[in-house]
């Protein structure tokens, strides 16, 4: 994620193979970490009080970035930016656990962008992320 946030794309491909302790299949606890930084990250972008239409605008600039390939449809987006700004009234239950991690992801990416988060950011960012992620009982492994 660090790799990412910090446009370093050769960097992040060779971390790539690493996820998941280098297995297959998926596990929870990496995810937890970045769903956490999605979160707060987001909470950032918007701020306190943001208009719903804000999110809107951000969901067709995060499919514009992505090259609008399928993997972000715009309702199921919009639906976990919005329970990840802590909006209650949200359902999120028929989304999958892989496109959640696809937008938090590319929203972490999109906004720390838009912030223009620094190098020292990105690490408190993900530090913060993970003692998160710690706290709803998850175990992934620490970033050096």
């Amino acid at each position: 994620m660090r790799a990412a946030l910090l446009r370093q794309h050769e960097l992040r491909d060779e971390l790539r193979p690493a996820l998941n302790n280098g297995h297959k299949g998926w596990n929870d606890d990496e995810p937890a970490v970045v769903q956490a930084a999605g979160e707060i990250i987001l909470r950032q972008y918007f701020g306190a009080g943001y208009d719903v239409r804000a999110v809107t605008d951000f969901v067709s600039e995060l499919r514009e970035a992505a090259n609008n390939n399928g993997q972000l449809p715009r309702l199921k987006t919009e639906a976990v930016i919005r329970g990840a700004l802590g909006e209650t009234d949200v359902d999120t239950s028929g989304i999958s656990s892989s496109e959640k991690l696809n937008v938090y992801f590319l929203s972490t990416v999109l906004a720390g962008g838009e912030l223009k988060i620094s190098d020292r950011d990105v690490d408190e960012l993900i530090a913060e992320a993970e003692r998160v992620a710690f706290g709803r009982g998850w175990h992934p492994p620490l970033a050096d």
